[in-house]
Formats: C-alpha cells, sequence, structure tokens
C-alpha cells in the first residue's frame, strides 16, 4: 500500500457511496463558426457558434447557462444563458468574442450548467489562431451578407438586394 493517493481512494468511496443523479446530459454536435484552429486577425472581433443537443432524458430547467470555464477568455461574457431544450433537440449557441493582439494560439472551455451550478455534459472549446492573414474578417463578412440572387436569363449578372457590395472590392468602387 505505499502508492496509494488519498484523494483518488476519497473520491472512488464517494462515486460508490453518493453517485451523481444529474440526468441533464449535453453532446456537442459542430462549430457553425470558427472551427478549430481558423486563423483570425490580431484584435478582431467574432462571434462564436457551436451546435449542441439535448441528449439526456429531461428538459434542461430555466437557469442553464453555458459557462467559460478555463483557458484563454477570448469573450467579457462568462456565461451565457441557454432556454429550455427538450431532449434530443439541438440549439446553436453563440457568444461574441475578440482575438487577443498577441499573435499566437489561443483555446477557451466552456461547459453547460444547470441552475445548481453543477456541469454537465461534453466540454466545448473555442480555438484561434492569431495571425496577421487571419481569414475570418473575409468569411465573417461572407456570412453575415444578405445576398439575393435571382436568376437572370438576359445574360448579364445582376444582384438584387445587396446594394452593389463585392466584398472583395470594399471601397474600391
Amino acid at each position: 500500500m505505499a502508492n496509494w493517493n488519498l484523494q483518488e481512494a476519497v473520491s472512488a468511496w464517494m462515486d460508490v457511496h453518493h453517485p451523481r443523479n444529474n440526468p441533464l446530459a449535453m453532446r456537442f454536435i459542430q462549430d457553425i463558426t470558427i472551427g478549430e484552429g481558423e486563423s483570425v486577425p490580431p484584435s478582431t472581433p467574432f462571434t462564436k457558434t457551436w451546435r449542441i443537443r439535448n441528449s439526456g432524458v429531461e428538459v434542461w430547467p430555466p437557469g442553464c447557462t453555458l459557462r467559460f470555464t478555463d483557458g484563454d477568455q477570448l469573450s467579457h461574457h462568462t456565461a451565457v444563458a441557454v432556454g429550455q431544450v427538450g431532449p434530443g433537440q439541438e440549439v446553436d449557441i453563440s457568444v461574441d468574442m475578440a482575438s487577443p493582439p498577441e499573435m499566437g494560439m489561443y483555446q477557451g472551455k466552456w461547459r453547460m450548467c444547470n441552475p445548481g451550478g453543477n456541469f454537465f455534459g461534453d466540454a466545448i472549446w473555442v480555438i484561434i489562431c492569431v495571425e496577421r492573414g487571419g481569414v475570418l474578417a473575409v468569411t465573417q463578412q461572407l456570412n453575415s451578407s444578405s445576398f439575393d440572387f435571382q436568376q437572370n436569363t438576359s445574360g448579364e449578372g445582376s444582384v438584387e438586394g445587396g446594394g452593389g457590395c463585392n466584398p472583395f472590392n470594399m471601397g474600391m468602387e
């Protein structure tokens, strides 16, 4: 018994004698915006969106939040409210963030939390690479533009509702 760890022994005893009965569950489905390791210019605001699923058997009660738990805090928000989500339902959760001014890799871990303060489900991450040539600015402009392309049979190009905006030709007309 020379190589035993008191903390592990107590934790094992607690798991056997006081099992956690948290029926809430969450599964990460996919990154909607800002994939893992995406290149972002310094000091650039962006919105990170994850798609998650209630993989449990109960509706998430009012007061559940997505909370920042570890790593680089890229948002001034430490928690985001999540509405009631039924079993099997998927929801997109967005957090406004900004890249740091210094170059490098940054990552932050977020977890779902019930109203009592207990974490549940998968950990989800934001992982970015801050570099001068980051492509985030262009991709967010494309995602946020609401172009209405209409079929044109006259052979001439036309974009309706876009205001003549070309994200690759901004301010050059």
